[in-house]
Parts: structure tokens; C-alpha cells; sequence
């Protein structure tokens, strides 16, 4: 397994190493923001909908055929928490193409709307798995110190395919308006960014702390210096090796099960750490964001009055402002932290989304110009912190042996409130209007207070010491003792003050 573990491109070391891997995984990932954006655009076409035998007042079966897509990537998300840890990150990658492939040939071919959503569900599955995956491999690759910074050059690069979905779709409508290739080449072209993941994925190494756990030690130090780019046996691979056993060697004492998702006595608090991630992924999906994203061109014609072609355009502006926040995290995540740029991103979310809604509520000329500017800013500060930062937090704050439970969980919640938003998005906006948003406006509020309170600050630590920031008081100094590899404290002393915080917690 030496070379297939490796990756095949072994001269690739140190920051072309990492740029390689975010690269490859933006590839895979592209299709999360190209997916978002390309049917949104695409729904309300006339021969969409004709070659389909889709009503155009049919906004039930329009919001279901869009909305699909999210039970299939829930699917997969639940998939990788049972099978997660049996294969590589790599390969769960690669499959997940095989699936979008499928789903988005059924898609391209379709010829009413059964193909539509089987397309939509199978594809759906392949995005999960990959929407999992992909950030833990990046993350398990990376430097302490770049850690963040790559997962956001990776999900700027997701929204860059959300802008391509929305000026691909708008080239289309204007060359080929009145044949059915304006939206069958669209659907299409998500096959292209697979390939290019697929034909770099096994160039590249599978992730070192992967390898720990399941005793490949010797490819994994070898991945760990290619990453740091020293030699094999330098002291960094050494205590990069130390801190994973250190760290599994004090998971494995606590031995977690499905049972614990509720009721938690680990020292490490692990059960905590799981349920953040799903409720970061909660505030992030439930602030409006899914609105714009899917149904930016459907919002503009039927909540601001627009016509086709001045939606489109007003959509592509929309994604490219979108697209220039996500681009601003690349440096604010290492610079500021996780916790200051999702502060300052819920505040500045929550105002513009109420801005929006009283724009919509008053509906004078004024007003809806008022809608238009507090949607684009939205968007914009909702990428320059929210959209990659939850991506960047939850897979790094699970402990390594439910770290494919954990980033599980919180893409499962980010799908599955995606789908009840997506479905229901075009029923809200024709029944209710304005009120539709109050909703989110509730929730944009309501992240303040929770990252406030509940959101700890991980920049600059590696995926080990984020266990001990997360450690109950009475455990923290046993950890740092491991992590140290503190030879005044013997296995013997650590296990008995580990039993006595064990004791200490269970009491409790």
C-alpha cells in the first residue's frame, strides 16, 4: 500500500504539496457551490419545463425536484458516519464522483421530471460522501498554521462554481434561448470538474493521521515530512507521531458509542465538540444563505418584479460580490480567528437580511432598491465569514477517532436544512412574501448570541491540542502531560489521574 498511500507524485513536498491537495479537493468540492447554483438558474426556462412536463405554476413539484438533491447528500453524509473510517478520505472521494456522474447524466438526458429527481438523489448521495470528506482530508493534511487558509482557498473555489453555474446559465439563455441545450450542456458540465479531480486524487498522499489510526505508520511519517517538508526522521514527524498516539491512546480509554451522541462522560468532551459542529452548521444554513443560492434568479422575478433577463444578470452580480467575501477569508481566518470572523459575520448578516425584509415589507420603488443593495451585501459578508469558516471549525474540533461521525453529523444538518429551506423556498415566497424572511432574520440574531457563547477560538492549534482546549478542567493538565511526552509522568501515573478525572466527571 506504500505508493497508493504516498500518492504517486512523491517529489511534491511542502507548500506545492498543499496547493496540490487544495487544488484537487476544490475540484471535488466545486460541484457543492456549481450544483447550488446551476438549476436555480434553470428552473423557470420555459423549455426546461416543457421538455420536463413541468406546470410553471407547479412551485411544489419545482421546489421538490431542487430540493431532492439534499435527501440524497444526507444520505451520503449518513453513509460516511456508519462506513467512515473502513476506507481512505481519497476514495470516498472518488466514489462520491462515480455517483455525481450518474446522476448528473440522468439529469442531462432527462425527459420528465422521475429522471430529474432520481438524478438529483443519486448525485445527491456523491455529493455527501464528498461534501464529508473532502474537508477532513484537507484538514488532516495541513499545517496548524495554514490549516484554515486552505479550506477557505478551497471554498472560494466551491463558490466559484456557483458563479460559473449562474454566467453559464446566463451565456446559455442568451445564445441558445429556445433550444433545449441552454439547460441539458449545463447540467452536463459538472461531469468536467470530476474528471479533473480524478485524474490528480491518487497523485497526491491520503491523510497522515488516517494512517496512524490504522497503524501505517512508516507512509504515514513519510506523508507528515513531505508535508513539512523536512526529512523522515526529524523531530517535527517525530512529534507530529507522538501527539496522534498520545491522542488516540486517550480516545481509546473512552470508549464512545452511539449512546453517547446523548449523554456524555468523556474527559475530552466529546459528545460537546459533535453537537457544535451541528449547530454551527445549523446557524449557517438557517440564515437565508440557501435562498439566495439556489433561488437567486426565481427570488428576483417573484419577490422584486424583475424579468428573466435582468434576473440572470442581477444573479451572476450577486454570486461574483458572493464570490469576492468568500475570497477575503483566505487571510482573515489565520489572522483573526474562527470565532472574531463568525461574530462579526453573524452581526453584519443580521442586519442586511433585516434590511432586505423590510425592503420587501414596505415595497415602494425606494425600498425594493433597498432590498436589492441589503442582498447583495448580505451575500457578500455571509461568504466573508459564515459560508467557509463552519467548514473550516467542524471537522477540526471532532477528536480524530469520530472525526468521520462528526463532520457527518454537521454536513447531514447542513443538508438537511437545505432541503426543507430549498423545498419550500418557492411556496414561502408566492404564499407569504416578505414574512417568508422574518425567519431567517430570527435566526441570523440568534448566531450572535450562539458563537458568542458556545464558539472557542482554534487558529494556530494543531488538530491534537484543539482536544485539549476542548478537555474538562480536571483532565486538561493529563493531556498536556501526553502531548508533552513528559517523562516525569509514566503511563501508569497518567492512566491513574486519568481514572480519577474519569471518577470525578462521572459524579458529576
Amino acid at each position: 500500500m506504500g505508493a497508493f498511500n504516498r500518492g504517486y507524485a512523491k517529489s511534491l513536498h511542502g507548500f506545492q504539496l498543499q496547493a496540490a491537495i487544495t487544488l484537487c479537493s476544490a475540484w471535488a468540492f466545486t460541484l457543492f457551490g456549481y450544483d447550488q447554483g446551476v438549476l436555480g438558474g434553470l428552473i423557470a426556462l420555459p423549455s426546461f419545463l416543457k421538455a420536463n412536463h413541468i406546470d410553471p405554476d407547479n412551485a411544489d413539484l419545482q421546489g421538490t425536484i431542487v430540493a431532492i438533491y439534499g435527501i440524497g447528500c444526507l444520505t451520503g453524509c449518513i453513509i460516511c458516519g456508519f462506513v467512515g473510517q473502513i476506507l481512505g478520505r481519497r476514495l470516498y472521494i472518488v466514489i462520491g464522483g462515480g455517483l455525481i456522474i450518474v446522476g448528473a447524466g440522468l439529469q442531462a438526458g432527462a425527459r420528465g421530471s422521475s429522471y430529474l429527481i432520481a438524478g438529483r438523489v443519486i448525485a445527491g448521495i456523491g455529493m455527501g460522501l464528498t461534501t464529508t470528506m473532502v474537508p477532513i482530508w484537507v484538514a488532516e493534511t495541513s499545517k496548524a498554521t495554514s490549516r484554515g487558509a486552505l479550506i477557505a482557498t478551497q471554498l472560494t473555489i466551491v463558490i466559484l462554481g456557483l458563479t460559473i453555474a449562474y454566467w453559464f446559465d446566463y451565456g446559455m439563455l442568451q445564445h441558445h434561448p429556445n433550444t433545449e441545450a441552454v439547460w441539458r450542456l449545463p447540467i452536463a458540465f459538472q461531469v468536467v470538474f470530476i474528471i479533473l479531480a480524478w485524474a490528480t486524487i491518487f497523485f497526491l498522499p491520503e491523510s497522515p493521521r488516517y494512517l496512524y489510526a490504522k497503524g501505517q505508520v512508516d507512509d504515514a511519517d513519510d506523508i507528515m515530512a513531505r508535508i513539512h517538508s523536512v526529512p523522515v526522521d526529524s523531530a517535527i514527524v517525530t512529534k507530529h507521531r507522538a501527539d496522534v498516539f498520545a491522542t488516540l491512546e486517550a480516545e481509546k480509554e473512552y470508549k464512545f458509542s452511539f449512546k453517547n451522541l446523548f449523554y456524555d462522560t468523556s474527559p475530552v468532551n466529546t459528545t460537546w465538540r459533535l453537537w457544535l459542529g451541528v449547530l454551527s452548521q445549523l446557524f449557517q444554513q438557517m440564515d437565508g444563505n440557501n435562498i439566495v443560492s439556489y433561488y437567486a434568479t426565481y427570488l428576483f422575478i417573484h419577490s422584486l418584479g424583475m424579468s428573466q433577463n435582468t434576473a440572470s444578470i442581477t444573479s451572476g452580480g450577486v454570486t461574483l460580490l458572493f464570490l469576492g467575501g468568500t475570497a477575503t477569508t483566505i487571510w482573515t481566518v489565520e489572522h483573526l480567528g474562527r470565532r472574531t470572523v463568525m461574530l462579526y459575520g453573524a452581526i453584519f448578516c443580521s442586519i442586511f437580511m433585516i434590511l432586505f425584509t423590510i425592503g420587501l415589507g414596505v415595497n415602494t420603488d425606494q425600498s425594493l432598491k433597498l432590498a436589492v443593495v441589503s442582498i447583495f451585501l448580505f451575500e457578500f459578508f455571509f461568504g466573508a465569514s459564515w459560508c467557509p469558516l463552519v467548514w473550516v471549525y467542524v471537522p477540526e474540533i471532532a477528536p480524530l477517532h469520530v472525526r468521520h461521525l462528526g463532520t457527518s453529523m454537521g454536513v447531514f444538518t447542513q443538508w438537511f436544512i437545505t432541503f426543507i429551506v430549498v423545498k419550500f423556498g418557492p411556496m414561502g415566497i408566492q404564499d407569504i412574501g416578505y414574512k417568508f424572511y422574518i425567519l431567517f432574520c430570527v435566526f441570523n440574531v440568534l448566531a450572535i448570541v450562539f458563537v458568542y457563547f458556545c464558539v472557542k477560538e482554534t487558529k494556530g492549534l494543531s488538530l491534537e491540542e484543539i482536544d485539549v482546549l476542548f478537555a474538562r478542567e480536571e483532565y486538561k493538565h493529563v493531556l498536556q502531560a501526553r502531548l508533552r511526552g513528559d517523562p516525569e509522568v509514566t503511563d501508569k501515573e497518567t492512566s491513574h489521574e486519568m481514572e480519577l478525572a474519569q471518577e470525578t466527571i462521572e459524579e458529576k
